[in-house]
């Protein structure tokens, strides 16, 4: 017995002294690496969100100078035919430049849900290629990634998403939190207001993906790689939060930012969190579409046992959740440990 022991130990050893061995350079010296500039590392820690921020704006700008151009057109085309001058044109858009800028604000609200999936649609290559250069760059330095979680697990992901999105609006809606703020209000109008086909196509499908990606699949990870989770997932999730226009849509976005960071840690992929916020974004817009919270609102007891009931099958995926061995799968491991089970 003793001597299979001593085997797999200088195994192991042997593997180890192999993989320095690979690791080194000329002269039997590992290179030095050359230390990055603290921009170089602010900007790999950010840079994903300023990119998303960025091609935000861009698009919202786009689509606001569309908005306005056919507006004026729809609205002014007759005095702007008549041959007027530039001066007497600049003067009539002054003079009702406030209720043009009303109208275009109103309209960008309304067409919220469409100029969000054009911005989902560029983010999402881009920050495919961000993240897969990161999975590339860890395999390249010998970094061992959480081991993914087996795919029949998965059903966890989904039930604790949809538990907790519920339980969160039913939490919003007993506490009338969106009475103090209109902006929330405004914004679930705008969003709620576009064909069920592409609220699904959009907000169910198209934004999770690009913000898991940016907010998960790159914030979050390269947090983690430099530090532990509770810190990496408290920046990311405050961030998510941050990002959203009212203080309804912020607290609720840092408490799933907070289960979806989770999520990734535990699954080892980021697949757990996009199949989780796809699963909240669906629920909120059939919830919206069939008036479900209405319908719980109408009655305290109801609403408080459906609650409830979503507190305790969140708090019991999380237990099961709790229990996924999420370490690095490191290759050789797994031998090593039957090897040692059969001595």
């Amino acid at each position: 017995m003793r001597s299979r022991i001593e085997k797999v130990l200088i195994d192991e050893v042997r593997k180890r002294m192999e993989q320095q061995q690979n690791r080194q350079g000329q002269g039997g010296q590992v290179p030095p690496m050359k230390p990055e500039s603290y921009g170089k590392r602010l900007w790999h820690l950010w840079g994903p969100v300023v990119i998303w921020l960025v091609i935000g704006i861009l698009v919202s700008m786009i689509a606001e100078y569309a908005l306005t151009s056919v507006y004026i057109v729809s609205h002014y085309g007759n005095e702007l035919n008549q041959g007027s001058s530039l001066s007497q044109t600049m003067e009539l858009m002054e003079k009702d430049g406030a209720s043009i800028m009303n109208a275009v604000v109103k309209q960008m609200n309304a067409y919220s849900t469409p100029i969000n999936g054009v911005r989902a649609l560029i983010v999402i290559p881009v920050m495919a290629f961000l993240f897969h250069k990161d999975r590339a760059k860890e395999k390249a330095t010998g970094f061992h990634p959480n081991k993914k979680a087996p795919i029949w697990k998965y059903f966890a992901v989904i039930v604790i998403a949809a538990a907790m999105c519920l339980g969160l609006n039913n939490l919003i809606t007993i506490g009338n939190f969106s009475a103090a703020s209109e902006t929330y209000t405004e914004t679930l109008e705008g969003m709620y207001s576009a064909p069920l086909a592409l609220q699904i196509a959009v907000l169910a499908i198209i934004v999770p993906i690009s913000e898991e990606l940016v907010f998960r699949g790159l914030l979050f990870k390269r947090f983690r790689e430099n530090g532990g989770f509770m810190q990496a997932a408290l920046l990311s999730a405050f961030v998510f939060g941050w990002i959203h226009n009212n203080i309804v849509q912020m607290i609720y976005g840092f408490v799933i930012g907070m289960m979806l960071a989770y999520l990734y840690e535990k699954y080892g992929s980021v697949k757990a969190p996009i199949l989780a916020h796809m699963s909240m974004n669906l629920l909120s817009v059939l919830a919206t579409k069939y008036k479900l919270l209405e319908w719980l609102a109408e009655d305290v007891l109801r609403i408080g046992i459906v609650t409830v009931a979503c507190a305790s099958i969140a708090a019991t995926m999380f237990v099961f959740i709790q229990r996924i061995e999420e370490k690095p799968d490191i290759p050789g491991k797994s031998e090593e440990h039957e090897n040692l089970a059969a001595v």
